[in-house]
Formats: C-alpha cells, sequence, structure tokens
C-alpha cells in the first residue's frame, strides 16, 4: 500500500509540474537562506567555547567612574592584586600590537597581531606548540611565531634560532632582536582574538611591565580565571577595594574607577568596547541575523502550506468520490501526508546543494566565514521541523476542514463547511507583514549606514591617502617637501595615530578636573591637512616650530565650567607643581568636535600634542587635490623609491579606513537587502497561489457580471479590493514590530539618523505595489475568460 501511494504522489507531481515547481522553489530558498543565516549565527556563538574551562574565564575592564566609555584594556595592578584573592585560579596580563613594524633580515614589514604573553597565557588559553617549549617564554628576548607567520617569511628554512628585530610596538620603539625559539599552531578562526607573534614580558620589555602596578596606564590586557562557583560581583568588589587601599590611587590620574567582569565566551558577541583584539559583532546584530532566519524559514513554510491547501481545496471533490466508493479516510490523509514529505524532502536536497555551490561566494559578499557542518544538530532539527510542521498542517487541515461534518455528496459538489480563502486570509497577512517587516529594516539600516558614512565628522575623510614610515634615520620632512612641490598635492601632516588607532591618555588632574583625556601627537600641518577647524587659535604661525596644546571643544567646555576663563585656567596650572617627567605644555588653540574612532562613540575629551619633532612622521597624512588621485599616487610612489628603496610603501585612504569601522554594520545591510528581496519572492509565490484560488472560485460570478455588462476593469478592480485590504491590515500590524526592532538597533549607536515615518509608508507602498501587481495579472486572466467558459465550468 505504501508503494502504491508513493507512485501515485510521484506521478501527480509530475503531472502537475508547475505546482511542484512552485513548491518546491520557495520551500529550497526559504529552507536554504534559513541554514544560511541560522548556520553562521551558531558559528558567531560558539567563539572561544573551545577553550577549556571557558566558563570560568573572565576578562577584566577598568574604567574612571566618570566616563562612559569602556577599554578593553585595564589597568596594571589587577595581575599582581588578583593573586592574592583565594577566588582566583589562574590570572595573566599581557600587551596586543594591533600593527607594529619587525625587520627580518634587513626587510622591514609591517606586522599585525604581535603579543607580548607570560606562561599563564599559554595555559590559558590553551596555545599549543608544534616546535619549542612553551615554558621558554619566560626567557629574556625570546619570541614564538604562528605556523602561518612562519610559511609567509621563512618558507622552507627553519625559523628556530633566527632573528626577528622589533622595530616598533605602537609607542615602543627600537625593542632589539628577539630570537625564535617555537612555532605555535594557527590560532583558532572562531576565538576572539589572533596570534601571529608572542614576545617574551622579560628583557626589552621588562622595565616597562615592572611598572605597571605603579601607574594608572591601561596598555595591557587582565584575564583571571576564576575557582568553580565564584560569582564575577565579588572579584569586581574586590578590585575595587584593592585599587582604593592602595597607593595607586593617589597616583596622577582618576582617583575613582570600576572594575567589570566579561565571561570569555561572550567578548565576542556582547563586548564593544575600545581596543578590542578583534572585530566583534554586537549581539543586538546577531539577534537580528537570527530573526531573519526564523522569518525567511516561517514565511517559507507558510507559502508551502499555503500552496498545498490551494491545492487539496482543488482536490476536495476528489476526496468526496474516493469517499464514495469506499475509500477510506486514514487512506486519503496517507496519500496527502507522503505528497508532502516528497515535496518537502526534494525541496531539501535541493537547498543543500544549493548552499554548498554557494558558500565561495556568500563568504566574500557577506565577508563572513561561514560553513556547513553535517555534524551539527541543528542541521537535522530543522530538516525534522520542516518535515513535521508541514506534514501535521497538511493533514489536519484535510481532515478538519475538508472531510470533517462534510456528506459525501457536499464534499463532491463543493459545498464544504469552510472556504479556503477564510484558512488563506490570515496566512497571507502574516506573508505581507514579514514582507513589510523585512523591507523597512532594510531601508532603515541602509539609511543609518548611509548616515555614518556621509555624517560631518569634524575633518574631512576623502583624497587623504595615509602613508607608514617605519625609517626614523631619515628625516621625513625631507621626503615630504619633495611631494609638496607636486601641483596634485595640497598639504601634509605628520601624527603618530591616525584617527581610529589606539591613543595615549593624558591625566587631566593638572587642569583642575577629573578624568583623562585621548591624545595624540601630531604637527600643526596635520590639523590644517585634515581640515580640523579651531574655533579659537592662539598660535603665532610666524614661529619656526609651532609647539602646545590644542584641545577639542568638548574639553575645553569643561574646562571653561571649572575655570570661567583661560587666564584662570593658565593661572591655576602654573601653580601645580611638576613631577620629573613633566612639562607644561601651553594650549595652543581650541578645535571644533570630532569623531576620533566611530559613531559607536560619544565625542569626548581629546588632545593634541603639537610639535615638530620627528617621530611624528610615523603616519603620514597627504592630502590630494580631487580629481588627481592617480597622478598624485604616481608621484608618492617615485619619490618613495627615491627616498626608502629597500621598503615596500605601506599606505591606506583615510576614507577606507572610516568605511571600515563599519562592517558589521555593511554586512548587516547586504544581509537585510539580500533577504528581503528573497522574502518578496517567496511572498509573490504565496500570493500569487492565494489570487489564483480566490479566482478560481469566483469563477461563476465572473461570468455572470461579464454576461450583464460589466468591463474588464471593473472585475480587476472587485477582485484587487480584498487583497488590499489585507496589504492594509499587514501595514497596520507590521509598523508597531518592525518600530521596535529597529529603535532597539539603533540603540547601538551614540550618533543615530530618524527613525521617519516614510519609511514604513514606502515599504507599505511597496507591499502594496507587489501584491496589486501579483494579483492583478491573475485578476486578468480570470476576467478576459470567455463568460460562456466561465459558466460551463461551474
Amino acid at each position: 500500500m505504501l508503494w502504491y501511494h508513493l507512485k501515485l504522489s510521484v506521478l501527480r507531481l509530475l503531472k502537475n509540474r508547475a505546482f511542484s515547481v512552485t513548491n518546491i522553489l520557495g520551500l529550497s530558498i526559504g529552507i536554504a537562506s534559513f541554514f544560511v543565516l541560522f548556520i553562521h549565527v551558531q558559528n558567531e556563538r560558539s567563539y572561544d567555547r573551545h577553550i577549556k574551562d571557558h566558563q570560568d574565564i573572565y576578562r577584566v575592564a577598568s574604567t574612571p567612574s566618570h566616563i562612559d566609555d569602556t577599554w578593553a584594556r585595564s589597568l596594571g595592578f589587577i595581575k599582581e592584586a588578583s593573586a592574592n584573592f583565594p577566588e582566583v585560579e589562574d590570572a595573566t596580563q599581557f600587551s596586543h600590537c594591533q600593527s607594529g613594524t619587525i625587520k627580518i633580515h634587513e626587510q622591514s614589514i609591517s606586522q599585525k597581531d604581535i603579543l607580548s604573553v607570560d606562561t599563564n597565557f599559554m595555559n590559558l588559553f590553551g596555545v599549543e606548540s608544534l616546535v619549542g617549549n612553551l615554558a621558554d617564554i619566560t626567557k629574556p628576548n625570546v619570541a614564538f611565531i604562528s605556523e602561518r607567520f612562519a610559511e609567509k617569511h621563512f618558507k622552507d628554512r627553519n625559523p628556530i634560532g633566527e632573528y626577528i628585530d622589533v622595530e616598533a610596538l605602537q609607542y615602543s620603539r627600537d625593542l632589539g632582536k628577539y630570537e625564535i625559539v617555537g612555532i605555535i599552531k594557527n590560532t583558532p578562526i572562531k576565538t576572539h582574538f589572533n596570534c601571529e607573534i608572542l614576545l617574551s614580558q622579560k628583557g626589552s620589555l621588562n622595565v616597562a611591565y615592572a611598572s605597571l602596578s605603579e601607574r594608572k596606564t591601561q596598555w595591557v590586557y587582565n584575564y583571571l580565571k576564576l575557582k568553580k562557583g565564584v560569582a564575577p560581583s565579588l572579584v569586581e568588589e574586590k578590585l575595587l577595594n584593592a585599587f582604593n587601599n592602595s597607593s595607586l590611587r593617589q597616583t596622577r590620574g582618576p582617583k575613582d574607577y570600576e572594575f567589570s567582569l566579561t565571561k570569555l565566551s561572550d567578548i565576542h558577541l556582547k563586548s564593544n568596547f575600545r581596543f578590542e583584539l578583534k572585530e566583534s559583532n554586537t549581539k543586538i546584530n546577531i539577534n537580528l541575523f537570527t530573526a531573519v532566519a526564523v522569518i525567511i524559514l516561517m514565511v517559507s513554510l507558510i507559502n508551502f502550506v499555503s500552496l498545498i491547501t490551494v491545492n487539496l481545496f482543488k482536490r476536495s471533490k476528489e476526496f468526496g468520490l474516493k469517499t464514495s466508493v469506499g475509500a477510506h479516510k486514514k487512506h486519503l490523509l496517507t496519500q496527502v501526508l507522503i505528497e508532502v514529505i516528497l515535496l518537502c524532502s526534494l525541496s531539501i536536497i535541493i537547498a543543500l546543494i544549493l548552499i554548498e555551490a554557494l558558500t565561495p561566494y556568500i563568504n566574500n559578499f557577506y565577508e563572513i566565514q561561514f560553513d556547513i557542518f553535517y555534524s551539527e544538530p541543528i542541521i537535522y532539527l530543522t530538516i525534522l521541523t520542516v518535515l513535521i510542521f508541514s506534514g501535521i498542517l497538511s493533514i489536519l487541515f484535510v481532515r478538519f476542514f475538508i472531510l470533517k461534518n462534510n456528506s459525501t455528496s457536499d464534499i463532491i459538489k463543493g459545498h464544504t463547511s469552510l472556504t479556503g480563502r477564510r484558512i488563506l486570509q490570515p496566512l497571507m497577512i502574516f506573508q505581507i507583514l514579514i514582507v513589510i517587516v523585512l523591507i523597512s529594516s532594510a531601508i532603515l539600516v541602509n539609511k543609518q549606514i548611509s548616515y555614518l558614512l556621509n555624517k560631518p565628522l569634524g575633518f574631512t575623510k576623502d583624497n587623504v591617502v595615509v602613508l607608514n614610515i617605519k625609517d626614523f634615520s631619515k628625516d621625513p620632512n625631507v621626503f615630504a617637501n619633495e611631494l609638496r612641490k607636486k601641483s596634485s598635492i595640497e598639504s601634509i601632516g605628520f601624527t603618530m595615530q591616525h584617527f581610529g588607532y589606539p591613543t595615549q591618555t593624558l591625566s587631566l588632574d593638572g587642569f583642575g578636573i577629573e578624568g583623562t583625556a585621548e591624545m595624540s601627537m601630531a604637527n600643526y600641518d596635520f590639523l590644517k591637512t585634515m581640515n580640523i577647524q579651531l574655533v579659537h587659535n592662539y598660535i603665532n604661525t610666524s614661529l619656526d616650530t609651532i609647539e602646545g596644546m590644542v584641545i577639542n571643544k568638548h574639553l575645553f567646555k569643561r574646562l571653561m565650567e571649572k575655570h570661567k576663563t583661560l587666564e584662570e585656567l593658565n593661572l591655576f596650572r602654573s601653580g601645580i607643581p611638576l613631577e620629573a617627567d613633566q612639562r607644561r605644555v601651553d594650549i595652543i588653540g581650541v578645535a571644533a568636535d570630532f569623531n576620533y574612532s566611530s559613531a559607536h562613540n560619544q565625542i569626548g575629551d581629546y588632545v593634541f600634542l603639537i610639535d615638530e619633532s620627528r617621530n611624528r612622521g610615523r603616519f603620514m597624512h597627504i592630502r590630494i587635490s580631487p580629481g588627481n588621485t592617480r597622478n598624485a599616487m604616481t608621484h608618492i610612489q617615485e619619490e618613495w623609491q627615491k627616498h626608502y628603496p629597500n621598503q615596500k610603501m605601506d599606505y591606506f585612504f583615510m576614507d577606507d579606513k572610516i568605511a571600515q569601522q563599519y562592517k558589521s554594520e555593511n554586512i548587516l545591510k547586504r544581509i537585510l537587502m539580500s533577504f528581503s528581496v528573497l522574502g518578496i519572492i517567496i511572498g509573490i509565490l504565496g500570493i500569487s497561489a492565494l489570487s489564483y484560488f480566490t479566482s478560481e472560485q469566483r469563477t461563476k460570478e465572473i461570468g455572470i457580471r461579464k454576461v450583464n455588462g460589466a468591463k474588464t476593469r471593473e472585475i480587476i478592480t472587485m477582485l484587487n479590493k480584498g487583497f488590499a485590504k489585507w496589504v492594509a491590515v499587514a501595514f497596520v500590524l507590521a509598523c508597531p514590530i518592525a518600530w521596535y526592532a529597529m529603535h532597539k538597533w539603533l540603540e547601538n549607536f551614540a550618533y543615530k539618523t530618524e527613525l521617519s515615518w516614510w519609511i514604513f509608508a514606502l515599504a507599505g507602498i511597496i507591499a502594496m505595489g507587489i501584491s496589486l501587481l501579483t494579483v492583478s495579472i491573475q485578476s486578468w486572466r480570470a476576467a478576459t475568460r470567455n463568460p460562456v467558459e466561465s459558466l460551463r465550468y461551474e
């Protein structure tokens, strides 16, 4: 009997090819979309979970109490203090250089992810050695390199015993030679930091680490492993007490700090602090990905069931005839179930084939690391969900809406107790609702990203190329002066930190207010090159060398609230004795506020330390005249070869660097745009099926109206009215849902666009247009049919 039903189902699907292809295509797209999004979400959620006892490892953040902008880095005393806490099982403290400069065999290389670590780092994060003993990291001036680094720079040579000359680690220069004593496995993809070079903390860095417990500097990362069952809040409280009771509190810098612990497995998704070790995704984006994945799957399943329902209503007479000749209801239900499972199975197989074929394009287009692992239970759980959901709904529909309480003669005549429209209308409203939510979300995300990229930053990012100067044995001004002679170059400025690069901090105790300001070191021409406007200018431009301090308007406002005038501020500063490592620098200007990092963060206190020293030229900013980029780059490369013939020119464009700060938002934009299109396509399939079914049910009515003189446009209008009402209902329901979701997402930004009413209106108009266009095609076919054929059909 089962074989009979299976053959019958196959024959029926082959006979009704249009129905089969439409249904399989819609469900395949939905399942494939769900797998892509949901598996990506699962991959993101699994970061750092491979590390042993990850649930007990926490990162410590220390933040001055008056500052809202938390750093992933923290105070240096934390490791030493935590050694006295019985609740702490292990602790590590390390530095991370996002981009440094090393030399191998006289070749200077710009290198990312250089860390200085201790043995606890190796143990805590499960670093695995391919060659060498990890315990050797305690020796002075030794280094471990990653397998990837060894293959790239040493190829077939054995790197053990070779030397790396560390020229610069952000603000530390000329650390000397480090002997390579081992090779470690490449950092797993699913972890929140990368390791390319691990340096010993002993030797050249020993003095810097030894002074950490005595200074309020935040250039290291602190991680603690707590004993089982210890609440992180208890350790936070102990760290606060240790700080308040130490002499460190009275040293230069903020007097009050707050300490917080973030679970290791939460860092990638739930932490969006400054100076994260690796670009992280905020939780709200991942939640949106999850929501979109589930929505696409639900729309696909509802569309599938809608098409099945339309088909079953058309077959109601068939069920009646089979019942009249003795077919048992159980056999009819079995037949329907087999057909549904067969359709679903084909859809799932096609979806998996699509994913395998499209995986490289998915990774490239969305800039994500997507892989489907068939060992993951979610794959089979989704397949089971699709089969169960579709099968149960179809069986329930036939059992309770076609066969129940209807006599055989009623079924044959089509006089069932419930019409298809009353079932399909709620499903169609839900589909249109989802389409409106997806469209409005996509419009808002696109609007927000455009707002961020085009928002006035307080400086001009366009037409600026930044060169990384590594060789300071030559005066960079000589190179710059040659470039200034080129007509395609407008201006050149020097700085030690480009926008977005980790800053240094300046204690504001000497200004009579609490806290610290972010500080970068530059020359005066840098301000002109980046078009940073001065709202107060006290600079004597006739001097050969301009030195002093330019503060931003935000800091100036705080200082004036305290001191009223600049004269009173200078009088206050002159009365404070200087320590041995300090010198007094005058305020020579006030700059208009600007966004140093990104619009995720609010503008805070900022200071430019201006002078003309050679090391300011680490990042040379060159403003190119509009339309001359190609000529300017040719001139720059020619001059570079003359002055630095043995070095590769390392450069980037400032607008590209700014755009990289919004990578996660751009990924979200692409996902919402593309999957909104998929949702619309699936919705069109459902709307088309329902409009066809509706027009079929009203065939006799249409024929009578045409015989009585009704025009085609009048019949099309009549059929479209019902669908317009459904879109209106869906629009009313969709607006608050979309508004809430997007309002929550916008909370991630310090600066955000408006949640305008026209976004929802436009989404509604698009949904209405799509619905009416789809329905009108079916309505036109029904309205142009010969009325004699329509009446004969009945």
